[in-house]
């Protein structure tokens, strides 16, 4: 790690009556690793954005020097030509294309035109062996869940010659077991003198995994200090500008009445009938408690919720109680009104209405409460939401701005707005705080304690162990589609969970494996 890589210098980009980059300048060696952190808006995206071409040369101003080299990137095929590429928060892949296709979209094997699909699937499976990953490469990419689409799209960067690697996010939505395979990956590149631009609000991962951290705020460079220098205290009080001394709030609920009943539940898979995705499942979850649900990629945490709100009304069948009382609950609708609500762990496909405002997307799925004779009181609605907008912070110009303007982080807090507006008994939480920023985790935490503490049933599902861990009263570990534990946080250990979550059973305390 000697030569200097690349160099941005002084680097500015401004949009209309946002600086989101201020003079930035930054120098990269051969081979470091550099987490680039700070909260939603710091600019964190936008200039790894500029460097890898997606705003063009002429866009911005400063100068981008690769190799000493100064270049003019015209584009992101330009940028990929001189060596760099980036991995995005937002997953660039062809839904009808399928997984072999997406991987190999720009060499295709062949002659005159014609793809010889023998190899390329065959290039394909090896790519999906290198990464670690349990599908078919002739499955089309809408069949995939989110995780395994996050993992396709980071093989496909690692299949070209790259100098430089930025990743964005990319295991917002891994399990610990597909984040470490990333990691030995970004290690083994390291190796062979490749640059990493790698941002995270995972601190944990970011002091485990680089060389030196670059702290953002308000669009401006903060510090670079090498990892050694650093800890998650530190880092949190230059991300913020203020010391922040515990991310998760006790935990001192006293949890209530069962409200929700799950007995011998199954959800198969309703393309492949014969496959089971959750199998013979029974939970309770109490008025005034979090249950987090924690597990692998592929164990059924998603299904498990998306069975309960009805998504699947033919693939499932077990009993399921609210308050004690029986309820089939055919689609989503019926499930709000049977008291479920579901925050869906694909923001951008399932959660948000890009083209509507913030304030229709808070208020969609509690519009009935604002109506009066059948006309919406304008007046009720605005004042609810310009609250929900301050309880959870949400960065917005105004209500009416267009959702999809917004940063991704602040694009959830809206989803989780609309969901306690709806005032649901349950909510079912599938990675609430995917792509949000460390301070705004907390005041998620802090939220979510205060809607527990109100009486809110929450069963939250989480790739992140800590945050399971760290917020809730009891959790679940599933694997392949059981529930094979359910532990108490304060009494287990990151170890135990993971063995349950790989093998269904722990060797520690002498449990017996899950029959």
């Amino acid at each position: 790690m000697d030569a200097t890589a690349l160099e941005m210098d002084n680097i500015s980009i401004q949009f209309p009556g946002v600086l989101a980059v201020d003079s930035a300048t930054l120098s990269v060696r051969k081979g470091e690793v550099r987490a680039i952190v700070g909260e939603n808006g710091a600019g964190k995206s936008t200039l790894m954005k500029i460097l890898s071409g997606v705003h063009k040369a002429g866009s911005y101003s400063g100068e981008i020097r690769l190799d000493g080299q100064t270049v003019k990137l015209t584009g992101v095929a330009d940028a990929e030509k001189s060596g760099i590429t980036m991995v995005p928060q937002e997953l660039n892949l062809i839904d009808e294309l399928t997984v072999a296709e997406n991987l190999m979209l720009n060499q295709m094997p062949g002659r005159a035109g014609v793809v010889n699909f023998q190899q390329l699937y065959r290039d394909a499976q090896a790519m999906l062996d290198d990464i670690g990953l349990d599908v078919s490469p002739t499955a089309k990419i809408k069949e995939l869940g989110v995780a395994h689409k996050q993992m396709i799209v980071i093989g496909k960067a690692l299949g070209n010659q790259v100098k430089v690697l930025i990743l964005d996010e990319p295991t917002a939505t891994l399990s610990d077991k597909e984040s470490e395979i990333l990691f030995e990956k970004i290690r083994e590149l390291k190796r062979n003198g490749i640059t990493c631009l790698y941002i995270s609000h995972r601190l944990e991962e970011v002091l485990d995994l680089s060389d030196s951290i670059t702290v953002m705020r308000d669009g401006k460079i903060i510090t670079t200090k090498p990892v050694e220098e650093m800890d998650e205290q530190k880092i949190v009080s230059y991300m913020i500008g203020r010391d922040l001394e515990n991310y998760f709030p006790e935990t001192n609920r006293t949890p209530g009445e069962v409200v929700l009943t799950v007995n011998n539940y199954n959800v198969h898979d309703p393309k492949l009938p014969d496959r089971k995705l959750v199998d013979n499942a029974s939970l309770e979850l109490r008025a005034g408690e979090i249950v987090g649900v924690y597990g692998l990629v592929g164990a059924g945490r998603t299904e498990l919720a998306l069975g309960l709100l009805g998504a699947w009304p033919a693939a499932t069948s077990g009993e399921v109680l609210i308050d004690g009382q029986p309820v089939q609950i055919p689609n989503p609708s019926e499930a709000i009104k049977a008291g479920l609500g579901y925050l869906p762990e694909d923001r951008k496909r399932q959660g948000i209405i890009e083209l509507m405002s913030v304030s229709s997307n808070i208020s969609i799925s509690s519009i009935d409460r604002l109506c009066r004779l059948g006309v919406i009181d304008q007046g009720a609605e605005m004042e609810k939401n310009n609250q929900f907008v301050a309880d959870l912070s949400i960065k917005t110009a105004s209500l009416e701005t267009a959702i999809k303007s917004l940063s991704g982080g602040n694009q959830q807090k809206c989803v989780l707005a609309r969901l306690i507006a709806a005032d649901t008994k349950v909510m079912l939480l599938d990675e609430p705080t995917q792509g949000v920023d460390i301070g705004a985790k907390t005041e998620v935490y802090v939220l979510l304690d205060k809607l527990a503490k109100a009486g809110k049933a929450i069963l939250l599902i989480s790739s992140d162990l800590p945050e399971v861990l760290g917020v809730s009263d009891r959790m679940l570990v599933m694997r392949q589609g059981r529930i094979v534990a359910s532990l108490s946080p304060k009494e287990t250990n990151r170890h135990q969970v993971l063995e349950y979550a790989t093998l269904g059973y722990s060797t520690m305390e002498g449990d017996k494996k899950d029959g």
